[in-house]
């Protein structure tokens, strides 16, 4: 994905000019990193939060359950704010109300207000995936939108990669409210950042009035047709079961027979890095040999790598999940694709209604399996997570079947 390769076609009266582009990719990937670094750091300290706060292991994964639920039933709405106040306006806001409600957290005693709390920032933060999509699409010339999406999507794997590790990392040299003052004064220079990089929007029309009824309309229109409406079936199964492996994994780690710490178990997220890569690999083979074939595939492996977590052997256990990994990634690649090209009509609202689920999937599945693994361990959730994959299977073969003749493009969210 280099930027240099396209600065021959970056002179499209639609488009920013070119020397625009690099601003765009830096203030949009920053935007996304610092959005999922911000939400997910809080999952390697889980083993930690359920000993400062005396909350039980079944239950502790509600933090980052109610975050996600937030940040997706946001993504139903603020499209809509988008529509109306702009795009880099709302990116910008929500990064500053991110930042200063993240600086509340250490001031926060009890566990039930730290959780209230940790879903209002989610909610904040649901502005900028809706508001950057949009961005793209009217600010960036179709030819190199693929190009600037795909930065954005690495930059939130990045975030998602960079917030575990560091959190990870730091929790056995300083405090859980340092770290907490940490990633809220990193949203808030990313929030500054922003208004100075991003170009201001020159093809954005507001909208005159906030329509709830019209939205609701159409997104229910989205749901009679079946490649949408199965698509997003198969992203609550995507993130849910993602975020139920690493929601886990510390805990599970710092048993027998591995006994590893929660700071070296955090070093799995490296393997996020593996995005750059699998993300637009995936996109390719679709193109090629169909969407839903592929995606049947990668479901498959990750089935496979999970049952690699299976091993007491440490050394096979990491390969599964950095297996699993990976193939996530390209998963979400292909999900986002598919409801792109296949969304009839308002597109950025087929695409919020796809994260919707995919993020309410990792809250609702993530949750769940924290009950799973209390009373049936490690094997118990791996066997519901080879569950939901084969659902995925199924629902990809039919997808498959009935859309022969359709190949989506890597990364063509617009």
């Amino acid at each position: 994905m280099a930027i240099t390769s396209t600065q021959d076609n970056l002179n499209s009266p639609d488009g920013a000019k070119a020397g625009n582009y690099i601003r765009v990719i830096l203030a949009l990937a920053l935007s996304g990193l610092a959005e999922l670094a911000s939400l997910f750091f809080i999952q390697p300290l889980l083993p930690i939060l359920a000993v400062e706060y005396d909350v039980p292991v079944s239950q502790v994964s509600i933090i980052l359950s109610a975050e996600t639920a937030l940040l997706a039933i946001g993504l139903l709405f603020t499209g809509t704010l988008s529509d109306h106040y702009g795009r880099k306006r709302l990116i910008i806001v929500s990064l500053w109300l991110g930042g200063i409600l993240t600086l509340l957290c250490p001031l926060v005693e009890s566990w039930a207000m730290l959780v209230a709390l940790r879903a209002v920032i989610g909610l904040a933060l649901s502005g900028i995936a809706a508001a950057a999509t949009a961005y793209i699409s009217e600010e960036v010339a179709p030819v190199v939108a693929g190009v600037v999406t795909g930065y954005f999507v690495f930059g939130n794997s990045m975030g998602g990669m960079s917030g575990r590790i560091i959190a990870s990392q730091l929790i056995e040299h300083i405090s859980i409210n340092t770290i907490f003052y940490g990633f809220a004064l990193s949203l808030i220079a990313v929030a500054i950042l922003v208004n100075f990089l991003l170009p201001a929007s020159k093809n954005f029309t507001p909208t005159q009035t906030l329509n709830v009824m019209r939205v609701m309309k159409g997104a229910a229109s989205h749901f009679k047709n079946k490649n949408l409406a199965l698509a997003f079936v198969i992203s609550f199964i995507i993130f849910g079961v993602f975020t139920s492996l690493y929601n886990y994994l510390a805990f599970f780690l710092k048993g027998e027979p591995f006994h590893i710490s929660p700071s070296n178990a955090g070093l799995l997220s490296f393997s996020f890095a593996l995005s750059f890569f699998t993300a637009p690999q995936a996109g390719k083979f679709a193109a090629k040999y169909g969407a839903m074939k592929v995606l049947r595939v990668l479901f498959l492996v990750m089935a496979l790598g999970m049952l690699l977590t299976l091993t007491s052997n440490v050394i096979t256990f990491i390969i599964g999940a950095v297996i699993f990994t990976g193939c996530f990634f390209g998963c979400h690649s292909i999900g986002l694709s598919w409801v792109s090209k296949n969304a009839a009509h308002a597109r950025g609202q087929a695409v919020a209604l796809y994260l919707f689920f995919y993020y309410m999937g990792g809250s609702v599945i993530g949750f769940v399996n924290g009950f799973v693994f209390h009373s049936m361990g490690w094997q118990g959730m791996t066997g519901f997570i080879l569950a939901l994959l084969g659902v995925g299977v199924v629902v990809a073969t039919y997808l498959a079947s009935s859309n022969k003749a359709v190949l989506v493009p890597a990364q063509s969210v617009k």
